[in-house]
């Protein structure tokens, strides 16, 4: 009989810690945003800007890229219009994003690293994007103003906020989304600068999907 309520108490509290595992998982998951309330339409911006900001997603289906493209603007188009996507498709797993309208590069930032950890996923989609820096661009340093730059999630990110960035000439930082992580200058870059494998005026002329 005592053995019996040995292996109950250990049965309780086995099925307690997978109970509090769970919820602390369950939370640390937060849903999608499916609230698609936007600001008054005569808010939208009409004139295009132009800019060289493109990302490369791959290893991705059509469905999950839109999906993932829509949330991501239910998140950041709420009160203004801060990001106004173009997906186009290069062929069924890969897919080219740009900007027509311009984005933040803080937002572009966010972006990479969303495209990569979409939530309600469970797995990463391999993102890489693209694009010439400004002075005025958060994060940006000396060493990596008025550069091309390649901006991606390290394959060993164990932190899901940042992103990582490499300069033309391979200057590496680590950018940081939280209080005192902003950036940090590397040794050496994560991944060596790679060209683009397709420029922003190559797409013009194919089939594209807007998202707002």
């Amino acid at each position: 009989m005592k053995q019996q309520y040995i292996i109950i108490g250990i049965i309780a509290i086995v099925t307690f810690v997978i109970f509090v595992a769970w919820s602390r998982l369950k939370n640390q998951n937060p849903q999608p945003d499916t609230d698609t309330s936007r600001p008054q339409e005569n808010l939208f911006p009409t004139n295009k800007v132009a800019n060289d900001k493109l990302v490369i997603v791959e290893d991705a289906n059509e469905n999950d890229i839109k999906k993932i493209l829509q949330e991501f603007c239910n998140s950041y188009n709420k009160e203004i219009f801060q990001t106004i996507p173009r997906l186009t498709k290069l062929s069924d797993n890969k897919f080219a994003v740009t900007f027509p309208y311009d984005i933040n590069f803080e937002i572009y930032c966010y972006f990479i690293n969303y495209v990569n950890y979409p939530m309600g996923f469970d797995r990463h989609f391999k993102t890489i994007g693209w694009t010439t820096t400004k002075q005025s661009d958060i994060w940006i340093t000396e060493k990596s103003v008025n550069k091309n730059v390649m901006l991606y999630v390290s394959d060993f990110d164990e932190e899901y906020d940042n992103v990582f960035l490499t300069t033309s000439d391979n200057i590496g930082y680590k950018l940081g989304f939280a209080m005192g992580e902003e950036k940090q200058l590397l040794d050496r870059p994560e991944k060596n600068y790679v060209k683009q494998p397709i420029s922003n005026n190559e797409l013009k002329g194919k089939s594209y999907t807007d998202f707002k």
